[in-house]
């Protein structure tokens, strides 16, 4: 397969500390003094045509400079880069676009700095201002357009330049849903036609639509490699093993609040199991059926009335069914240091055929982060004969009449 992306050993290094325009520092040992930040170290992946990556980790891991040192605006400190063909990055809202300048006029300068030709982007022009939806303010001066304008406009030039090579930025997020369906839309249609996708993004459910494959990054490092669905799963799981190796004071530095997925494990949760009805643990069952899940706890620290939580989500990562003390207005108990709790959740399982991801985590009270959380605990499969299709069974049922209202 023609390799469009190699990576091999790449590691950028970034010196800290205080400004070398110091006059002290004339008068001392200046290498003795300088230190250095590794942000990421030993990266290595290959991408061919029409192959999707997704990155995905929490703030700090290195996702950004992974997408600066491919969009050529930073350089490796030591490894090697091959970009095989002509690629288009978005990896900053409105990077190339002058405020001062309309919108008309940016897409000529933005497409120019992409690589594309005058004619190139006449040709282009109507397909890449309808995609962006802003034709009423395609004359207006873009330093008055909206964060969600921008987006819109700097996504569409760089997907309209046909790249071989697509770079692509969690900004799709300031874009309302409808706008998002549509860049997701065109990512997967430029792949189905052999460009190469690199996808940073905090939505999980995006990464597995998105990309076929995907890596997982902590602390610049690669800490998984593989399908996007497992990568998704085991990112809470490396969070979980680093919560307890960190301090207090590290977990807040990393943490951005319950969105993060930062868990300090002064809870945790020890075995997930499900058991069908009769008492027996089982993976396997007939839609309607009840099942039980039943999660064992063990308290390392006094908790206070911590918030527990269910969830499914159907193998692309799609939450099916989402159930919280919170959002149920149940206040659960206080939880002294030391104790072990058994915690269980009855659930009537009107699913259609299909395999499911359980899930269960344990919040603060005030949500601000987790004691613990599993996102995949465990996997298990319904069947069922009423020849529906989707997630949820909703027992439908038909009945014909003709127009008196009598049956047929």
């Amino acid at each position: 397969m023609n390799q469009k992306i190699i990576l091999q050993n790449v590691s950028k290094r970034y010196r800290i500390g205080k400004s070398s325009l110091n006059i002290r520092s004339l008068f001392k040992n200046k290498k003795s003094e300088e230190k250095f930040h590794w942000a990421v170290k030993d990266i290595n992946f290959n991408l061919g045509a029409g192959e999707a990556l997704g990155i995905i980790g929490p703030n700090g891991a290195g996702k950004t400079t992974i997408l600066k040192l491919l969009s050529r605006v930073t350089f490796p400190t030591s490894g090697k880069i091959e970009l095989n063909g002509r690629y288009s990055a978005l990896i900053e809202l409105g990077a190339g676009f002058h405020p001062d300048l309309s919108g008309r006029e940016n897409v000529f300068l933005n497409g120019t700095i992409l690589g594309m030709r005058k004619a190139e982007i006449e040709k282009r022009f109507d397909q890449i201002v309808d995609f962006a939806g802003i034709e009423k303010y395609i004359d207006t001066p873009v330093k008055r357009y909206s964060s969600g304008m921008y987006a819109r406009l700097g996504f569409s030039v760089a997907a309209h330049v046909d790249p071989e090579i697509l770079i692509v930025d969690e900004v799709l997020a300031v874009g309302d849903m409808a706008f998002q369906k549509k860049c997701y839309d065109r990512m997967l249609n430029l792949i189905r036609n052999g460009t190469t996708l690199v996808f940073v993004s905090h939505n999980m459910r995006a990464i597995q639509k998105v990309c076929s494959r995907s890596i997982v990054l902590y602390r610049g490092t690669m800490a998984y490699e593989g399908s996007s669905s497992d990568a998704t799963a085991e990112y809470s799981n490396i969070l979980r093993k680093a919560a307890s190796e960190n301090s207090e004071t590290e977990l807040e530095n990393l943490s951005d609040g319950i969105g993060q997925r930062i868990m300090t494990q002064k809870a945790i949760i020890e075995k997930v199991e499900i058991y069908r009805d009769d008492g027996l643990p089982c993976h396997s069952y007939q839609s309607g059926e009840t099942a039980l899940v039943r999660a064992y706890v063990k308290f390392l620290e006094s908790a206070q009335s911590p918030v527990i939580a269910c969830s499914i989500r159907d193998p692309e990562g799609l939450i099916v069914y989402d159930f919280t003390t919170e959002w149920a207005q149940i206040k659960t108990p206080d939880f002294e240091a030391n104790t072990k709790a058994i915690i269980e959740f009855p659930l009537e399982l009107n699913l259609s055929s299909g395999t499911y991801q359980l899930g269960v985590n344990l919040a603060y009270k005030d949500l601000s982060r987790y004691y613990d959380r599993i996102d995949r605990a465990l996997d298990f499969a319904v069947s069922s004969s009423s020849g529906s299709r989707g997630i949820s069974d909703l027992k439908a049922n038909i009945k014909i009449m003709n127009e008196s209202g009598n049956p047929l």
